[in-house]
C-alpha cells in the first residue's frame, strides 16, 4: 500500500508535551497505529478504514491516493508543521489549523502486542536487508560502469587531444598558404593601383614635356606673329608716307633752265611731294 508496509516515528504529544513512539502499519484495508507511551503504561492500538480515509480526503478536497501520500509523510515525523495530539483515547495530527487524521486507540497488554510487533520486525528486518543488498549491488554494478565510462573518456580525451595537434598542424600548413595568397593579392592589387615611381616619374615628365612643347610652340607663334607685325610696321616706318611733307617749309633748288643756265628758285615743301614709288634720283634726273 506504500513503500513499507512498516514505518516508525517520534513524536511530542502537545497535550502532556510527552514523547511517544508510533508504530504504523500500512495495510490494504486501511492504516494501523500502535502507540508507545514514554511512560511504562500499556500500548495503545487503533485502525483507521478506507471509509474514514475517505472522509479526511473529501474534507481535504483529495483523492484516496493523495490523502494516503500525505499522511504517510505527516506521520513520519519529519514536517515540522505537523503536530500530534493524544487526549481521551483519541491520537489527532493536524498541519497549522486543518485536522488532517483521526484516529480512536484503546490500551492493549504489552504482552499481547510484543510478539506481533517483534515478528512484524524481524519480517520487515529481512525486507530491509534484502533491499540493501540489492542496492548495493547496483551500487558495484554502477561503480563498475563508471568506471568504465570513466577509461572511456580517458581515451576519448586522448583522441580528441591528437586530432586537435593534427587538425592544428594541417590547419597551420592551410593558413600560411592563404596568407601567402593574400599578400601576394594584395601585392598585385597595390602594384596596379599605385604605378612604380620610375614610372610615375616617367609619366609626369612625359606629360610636363608634352606640356613644355605645346607651350613653346605657342610663344613661337606668339613671337612670329609679333615679328611679322613688327616687321611690317618696321617697314611701314622706314619707308616714307605716300604723301609726307619735307622738313622745311621752303628750301632753293637749283634747277638748269632750257639754255642750260642753272637759276636758284623758291620752292614751297608744301606743296611738294614724294610717292612711295618715288626716289630723289628720279626726282632730280
Amino acid at each position: 500500500m506504500g513503500e513499507s508496509d512498516i514505518s516508525t516515528c517520534c513524536v511530542i504529544n502537545k497535550y502532556e508535551n510527552q514523547l511517544m513512539t508510533l508504530f504504523i502499519e500500512w495495510l490494504d484495508t486501511g492504516l494501523k497505529i500502535t502507540i508507545f507511551p514514554d511512560s511504562d503504561s500499556n500500548p495503545l492500538i487503533g485502525e483507521m478504514g478506507l471509509e474514514e480515509i475517505d472522509n479526511f480526503a473529501k474534507e481535504l478536497s483529495k483523492t484516496r491516493i493523495e490523502y494516503l501520500s500525505g499522511t504517510r509523510e505527516a506521520l513520519s515525523g519529519r514536517d515540522e508543521n505537523v503536530q500530534f495530539f493524544f487526549k481521551d483515547s483519541k491520537l489527532r495530527w493536524k498541519r497549522g489549523t486543518w485536522n488532517q487524521g483521526l484516529i480512536g486507540v484503546k490500551s492493549t497488554p504489552l504482552a499481547q502486542v510484543f510478539p506481533d510487533i517483534l515478528k512484524k520486525f524481524v519480517l520487515h528486518n529481512r525486507q530491509l536487508e534484502s533491499s540493501v543488498e540489492r542496492l548495493e549491488t547496483e551500487v558495484r554494478e554502477v561503480k563498475t560502469s563508471r568506471q568504465r565510462l570513466e577509461e572511456k573518456l580517458e581515451e576519448t580525451v586522448t583522441l580528441k587531444n591528437e586530432m586537435e595537434k593534427d587538425l592544428y598542424s594541417k590547419f597551420i600548413i592551410v593558413l600560411n598558404l592563404k596568407k601567402a595568397e593574400i599578400r601576394e593579392l594584395q601585392r598585385k592589387t597595390r602594384d596596379k593601383a599605385e604605378p612604380k615611381d620610375e614610372e610615375v616619374f616617367q609619366a609626369q615628365t612625359d606629360d610636363s614635356d608634352a606640356s613644355e612643347k605645346e607651350t613653346a610652340k605657342h610663344e613661337q607663334k606668339k613671337s612670329n606673329n609679333v615679328s611679322t607685325s613688327g616687321y611690317s610696321n618696321s617697314a611701314t616706318n622706314s619707308r616714307p608716307s605716300t604723301s609726307r611733307k619735307r622738313d622745311s617749309d621752303s628750301f632753293a633748288l637749283d634747277l638748269p633752265d632750257d639754255s642750260g643756265t642753272s637759276t636758284k628758285k623758291s620752292v614751297n615743301s608744301s606743296r611738294l611731294t614724294f610717292t612711295s614709288d618715288e626716289s630723289d634720283e628720279d626726282f632730280f634726273s
